[in-house]
């Protein structure tokens, strides 16, 4: 089964960019495919994503956010999809990003990935944190 990671730099104070990476609300300005995700109980979410047809298909999943070592972790409640977002400082007082993810078939994970950590330094640079 497959699994993906990818770390880049990104130029933030690491507890002020996970605060706003960890926030529900805030996932599809960053995920690609991702179009909506809203917290339901406890650790639950419910996410809306864009399949490669354009399709738009909503799921049930859980998010753990430990701020303390700036952690998330996530997954689907049905299958085997899950996958964690690590934030360290860097030795410059910016960010190490580690997003890895897992899932159950072959994807353009790597891509998907790439597009993320772009997404999340185009944030930094636009001052939208």
């Amino acid at each position: 089964m497959p699994d993906y990671e990818q770390t880049a730099t990104v130029a933030a104070e690491p507890d002020e960019l996970f605060d706003y990476l960890a926030d529900v609300h805030h996932l599809p300005e960053y995920f690609p495919r991702m179009t909506d995700a809203e917290p339901a109980l406890g650790d639950e979410v419910v996410v809306e994503e864009e399949d490669d047809s354009g399709d738009l298909h909503r799921a049930e999943g859980w998010l753990h956010v430990d701020g303390l070592e700036r952690r998330m972790e996530w997954g689907a409640k049905a299958g085997p999809y899950h996958g964690w977002l690590q934030i360290d400082p860097d030795d410059v007082g910016g960010s190490l990003v580690t997003i890895h993810l897992y899932q159950d078939h072959e994807a353009d994970t790597d891509a998907d990935l790439a597009e993320a950590l772009d997404n999340i330094r185009r944030l930094v640079s636009t001052g939208s944190l």
